[in-house]
């Protein structure tokens, strides 16, 4: 995330047709996002982006501050368990399984998608290990209270 800067934002919101790879890190960034920036028009219940389209990538950087911050921020709600399994499993099945879904790749046609693309790479990771790793801290706090 360090890599990228305000520019970068601006310049790819200047797409009006955005080079191929590009539109489906966006999409995948809304997925993960959805419920959690105010930017996202999601579905108050389920938490699911109810648009994900350039349209909707174009409205998330409208403000590129406020989008990097949601973005440096949301470890800690990976980290609290939040965020919904159907979102990651719909960016796993979608994008992730897509081979050119690639920082490299991407990275020749935007810099922000690049450095975006691989943001999602590691939240769905961490995720990931967070669904690993949440259950063992249960036991661990359930047998500090038993001793």
């Amino acid at each position: 995330m360090n890599s990228i800067e305000k520019k970068d934002f601006q310049v790819a919101k200047s797409f009006a047709n955005p080079p191929g790879g590009v539109p489906e890190v966006f999409s995948a960034t809304i997925w993960l996002l959805s419920g959690f920036f105010k930017e996202i028009d999601a579905d108050p219940k389920t938490k699911k982006p109810k648009q994900f389209d350039w349209k909707a990538a174009q409205k998330l950087m409208k403000d590129p501050n406020a989008f990097m911050a949601a973005l440096l921020g949301f470890k800690e709600i990976v980290n609290g368990n939040e965020i919904p399994a159907a979102n990651v499993a719909e960016v796993k099945k979608t994008y992730l399984s897509n081979p050119s879904f690639d920082p490299v790749v991407v990275e020749s046609k935007s810099k922000a998608a690049a450095g975006l693309c691989s943001w999602v790479l590691n939240i769905v990771k961490f995720y990931d290990v967070i669904q690993e790793v949440g259950p063992l801290r249960q036991q661990l706090e359930e047998a500090k209270q038993q001793l």
